[in-house]
C-alpha cells in the first residue's frame, strides 16, 4: 500500500551531523536535516476542491442510523459529477439519501478556515480580499501557501510530540520542527515524514524504554496502542536507542539519544543474539549496525555512540519502525483521520468510511503529499457548513458544520491582531527560554543570541517578556510539555482571566487606559462625539466588523438603541460607549468558539 520512500542515503549532504560552528538562528541537528532537500513531490496545484452543494434526492431521508444506500442512491450520487473525495465518500450517506446539507454565509466560513489554517480570526481587509476569491479552492491555496499555515501544523505537532528542552537537546527539537515544515510545503511524502520522526532523537530520547517508544510510535502513526506482542516485536528495533547527556559546546549539558551497538552487523542469522534485532510480525526486518571508533572518548557515556555522530545509512537503518508502520492500511487511515479531526472537530472516517476510503486513495494519488487532503478537507461541504439555524441537532452529525474553541494563542492573536495590543508570544520549540538567559545555568552570548533569534522576545534589560506566555498558560496553552501538554477547557478561573485581560485591553470604566480609541471608533468620529443612536449604531457595526468579520445582525442592530440608552454617565460620549461595547464583543462566545 506505501508508496515508494526517498532514500537517506546520496541526498548530498555530509555524512556526519556535527556542531561546530552552529547558527543560533538555525540551530537544528538531526535525521530531518538528510531530507526533504530537493524539489516539492508535487506542485500543489491538487485535483477536485469545491463542489456546489447538490440537493438531496427527492426521497424520505432517514431519521436514525444506520443509513443504507439502495442502487438508486448510489445511481444519484454518481450522476452528481463531484470532484472532491469527501463529498463523494459522504454523498451516500448524506444527498443520496435525502439528508441536506446547511448553507454558510462566506465571511463565517472565511473565519472559520483562518482559525484551523492561519492560527486566528481575519481581519475585516482579509474576510474582503482573500475570502473574496468566485472560487474556495483558491482561497484555500492561497493559505496553505503562507508560513502561518506551516507554523499551526508546526504547533501541533510540538503538542503530538511534547518538545520540551530539558528533555530532549533544542537542536533536535530545532530539526524535527523543520522536518514538519518540509512535509506541510510539500517537500517530504507523508511514509518518509513518519519513518524520520518514528526514530527522531524527539521521540526516542522522550521514553525510558524500548517497548515505550513501540507504544508511542504506534498511538501516533497507527492511532492505537500496539499488542502486546507487537510492542515486544516493534520493541526489538527502537532497543539500540539509549538515553543520555552530552556537553555541548554552546549549550552546556544537554539530553540526548544515543546508539547502543546491541544490533551489531555480522551476527549470523542462526546466532541466539540474531532475534534481539529483528522484527518477525510484518515480514522479516532485522536492523544492523557496525560499530567504530566513533564510540570513544564518550565519558560516562562509555560503550555508546552519540546519536550527533550518525551518518545518514544508519539513520536510515534505525528508521525501520517508521518504515513497518508505513505499509499498514491502517497507517494512511490514520492520516487522514488527524486532516478530518482537525479541521471537522469529529471522526467522519469512522462515521462514514467510505469518506477515509476516498481520502486515502487521493492522497496516494497526490505522491503522500499530505497537503492535499488539507486541501481536500478544507474545500468539502461538510466542513463548509453553518452549524447555526438547526431547530435541533441533527442525529447525522455531517448533516451541519463544525463548532469547535479556539486555543489560547488564537484568541490571543486575534485580539493582538485587531486591537494592535503590546502583547509578547511564546515559541512552541523552546519551552524552557529562561534556562538560556540564567547566568547560573552557564548563559553565554550563542544562548542568548539562540533566543533572541526565537520567536520569544527579550527586552532592552535583556529579560525574557513572559506576558503572553502567563496568560496562554493559564488558559492551557504555551505549553512547557513536562508531563502532558496543553488543555483546553471553559472554566470560571479562564472566564476572570479572559475578561481581566480583555478589560485591560478595552478600558470599560474609562480609566485612561486601553487601546487607542480611534481603533474602536468609525475613521473621522471624535472620541467626544454626543451619543445618539445613530452614532451607536455605526460603532457596533465598526466593531463587529473588526472584531467578527461580519455585519451586525437584525436583532444586534434593534438592540442598540436600548445599549445607548443605558449608557452611563450621561451625557454619553462615543469613547464612553464604544469601549463597553469593545469589552462585551471580545468577552463574547463568538471569540471562542467558530
Amino acid at each position: 500500500m506505501a508508496i515508494a520512500m526517498a532514500s537517506l542515503a546520496g541526498v548530498g549532504t555530509t555524512a556526519c551531523l556535527q556542531v561546530e560552528g552552529m547558527d543560533p538562528a538555525n540551530p537544528q541537528r538531526g535525521p530531518g536535516e538528510l531530507v526533504g532537500n530537493g524539489d516539492p513531490i508535487t506542485d500543489g496545484n491538487f485535483p477536485g476542491g469545491y463542489d456546489e452543494p447538490p440537493a438531496p434526492r427527492d426521497t424520505p431521508p432517514p431519521v436514525e442510523g444506520p443509513i443504507e444506500c439502495d442502487v438508486m442512491c448510489q445511481s444519484y450520487c454518481d450522476d452528481l459529477g463531484l470532484t472532491n473525495p469527501v463529498n463523494r465518500g459522504v454523498c451516500t450517506s448524506l444527498w443520496g439519501v435525502g439528508l441536506a446539507t446547511q448553507p454558510i454565509d462566506r465571511r463565517f466560513a472565511c473565519r472559520k478556515l483562518y482559525v484551523d489554517m492561519i492560527g486566528r480570526y481575519p481581519t475585516p481587509a482579509e474576510v474582503n480580499d482573500v475570502c473574496n476569491t468566485e472560487d474556495w479552492s483558491e482561497t484555500v491555496k492561497a493559505l496553505m501557501a503562507t508560513d502561518e499555515f506551516v507554523l499551526v501544523q508546526q504547533q501541533r505537532w510540538a503538542d503530538l510530540l511534547l518538545y520540551n528542552n530539558r528533555i530532549v537537546n533544542v537542536e533536535r527539537v530545532y530539526d524535527q520542527d523543520d522536518l514538519v515544515r518540509k512535509a506541510y510545503q510539500g517537500y517530504v511524502p507523508w511514509d518518509l515524514f513518519a519513518s524520520v520522526t518514528a526514530s527522531h532523537p524527539v521521540l526516542v530520547r522522550r521514553y525510558d524504554t524500548a517497548g515505550d517508544r513501540a507504544e508511542a510510535a504506534f498511538r501516533l502513526f497507527l492511532h492505537r496502542p500496539p499488542y502486546e506482542s507487537e510492542r515486544a516485536d516493534m520493541g526489538r528495533l527502537y532497543s539500540v536507542w539509549s538515553n543520555g547527556y552530552r556537553e555541548h559546546s554552546h549549550l552546556g549539558t544537554v539530553p540526548d539519544a544515543y546508539l547502543n551497538y546491541q544490533c551489531q552487523a555480522g551476527v549470523d542469522d542462526q546466532d541466539t543474539d540474531a532475534g534481539a534485532c529483528t522484527s518477525v510480525l510484518w515480514g522479516y526486518n532485522k536492523l544492523t549496525l557496525d560499530p567504530d571508533d566513533r564510540r570513544e572518548n564518550e565519558g560516562d557515556q562509555a560503550g555508546l555512540m552519540w546519536s550527533g555522530y550518525m551518518s545518514a545509512a544508519e539513520w536510515e537503518a534505525v528508521q525501520l519502525p517508521g518504515q513497518i508502520m508505513a505499509q499498514q492500511s491502517i497507517f494512511w487511515e490514520a492520516a487522514v483521520d488527524d486532516v478530518l479531526m482537525q479541521y471537522l472537530g469529529y471522526d467522519l472516517g469512522t462515521d462514514v468510511q467510505e469518506v477515509r476510503h476516498q481520502l486515502v486513495e487521493y492522497l496516494l494519488e497526490n505522491e503522500a503529499d499530505i497537503r492535499a487532503v488539507h486541501y481536500a478537507v478544507a474545500t468539502s461541504i461538510p466542513y463548509l457548513q453553518s452549524n447555526q439555524g438547526l431547530d435541533e441537532e441533527s442525529a447525522f452529525r455531517w448533516t451541519y458544520g463544525p463548532l469547535k474553541q479556539i486555543q489560547p494563542e488564537g484568541w490571543l492573536d486575534s485580539i493582538k491582531r485587531t486591537t494592535g495590543a503590546d502583547l509578547a508570544t511564546c515559541d512552541h520549540r523552546i519551552s524552557h527560554p529562561e534556562d538560556y538567559l540564567d547566568e547560573d545555568m552557564g548563559a553565554n552570548g550563542w544562548t542568548f543570541a539562540l533566543i533572541n533569534n526565537s520567536r520569544w522576545i527579550i527586552n532592552e534589560d535583556r529579560e525574557l517578556v513572559t506576558d503572553y506566555r502567563g496568560l496562554a498558560q493559564t488558559l492551557g496553552g504555551c505549553p512547557t510539555n513536562e508531563i502532558g501538554g496543553r488543555f483546553t477547557t471553559v472554566s470560571i478561573l479562564n472566564t476572570a482571566v479572559q475578561e481581566a485581560y480583555v478589560a485591560e485591553i478595552c478600558d470599560p470604566a474609562l480609566q485612561g487606559g486601553g487601546v487607542s480609541t480611534s481603533i474602536l471608533l468609525p475613521e473621522g468620529m471624535d472620541a467626544k462625539t454626543a451619543l445618539t443612536v445613530d452614532t451607536a449604531q455605526q460603532i457596533v457595526a465598526r466593531q463587529t466588523r473588526l472584531f467578527y468579520g461580519r455585519e451586525p445582525t437584525e436583532y444586534e442592530a434593534a438592540q442598540v438603541e436600548t445599549y445607548a440608552d443605558q449608557c452611563t454617565p450621561k451625557p454619553c460620549t462615543a469613547e464612553s460607549f464604544a469601549r463597553p461595547t469593545c469589552f462585551a464583543l471580545l468577552s463574547s462566545a463568538e471569540m471562542l468558539f467558530y
